[in-house]
């Protein structure tokens, strides 16, 4: 019968080493990963930014106290809503910390006029307070839409408007001053009636009297 070896002093350490190594590797990899992860919504290196930019978001949404009930207010509780929030967030693709605030504002907006419009929809809800929602649900959604528009014009993506102050033409020079398109093709020119050509004859009023039979008295008479 082979009797089990017992463990030196330096294997101890070595596997203990390894035990180390490993989940220092462990710990690196999972620090990696959240980083990356959280970049894709707070668009910066810094998991701190990340995360409370992510906080404030979710600060901004409604959500149902459905801790108990059914399989559909527990879907519709708030673990469903804060990873919808984060796949929101995760839409707009920041590529800095600029454009993860402009994101996140547009986000809260969103979250905003829903919940504006949603309690305008309560049965026992005034008229009049149901009006004031809407139309604060709907200035909140016009608020968005222009956080989407400084997001293109941050990206480079927005009309280009070129403003000129002062324009100076020397002599024998030409100015255009109008919408240029480069490499726009001249409209083929159309060729008008010669009757549009033509100048109206003048016409006198000494002209139309001797041009009118004026009848003499005697004439034609038997």
């Amino acid at each position: 019968m082979t009797k089990a070896r017992k463990a030196t002093p330096d294997a101890k350490a070595t596997a203990s080493t390894a035990a180390v190594v490993l989940s220092t590797k462990g710990k690196a990899a999972a620090e990696a990963e959240a980083v990356s992860n959280f970049k894709a919504i707070g668009g910066s290196d810094s998991v701190r930014f990340n995360t409370l930019l992510l906080r404030e978001v979710l600060g901004t949404a409604w959500y149902p106290n459905h801790e108990k009930g059914s399989e559909l207010e527990q879907e519709d509780g708030r673990s469903a809503r804060c990873a919808a929030t984060a796949v929101a967030m995760r839409a707009f693709k920041p590529e800095d910390e600029i454009e993860a605030m402009i994101a996140a504002q547009a986000v809260a907006m969103h979250f905003g006029s829903m919940e504006c419009f949603r309690r305008a929809m309560i049965h026992e809800q005034p008229a009049d307070m149901s009006t004031k929602l809407r139309k604060d649900g709907a200035n909140l959604a016009r608020g968005m839409t222009d956080m989407l528009a400084a997001l293109d014009r941050k990206r480079g993506k927005g009309p280009q408007v070129i403003r000129v102050e002062r324009m100076v033409v020397q002599d024998g020079g030409q100015a255009v001053v109008g919408n240029v398109q480069t490499g726009a093709v001249a409209p083929p020119q159309v060729a008008k009636p010669a009757a549009i050509e033509q100048a109206m004859p003048a016409v006198t009023l000494d002209g139309l009297v001797e041009r009118v039979a004026v009848p003499v008295e005697g004439e034609g008479r038997a």
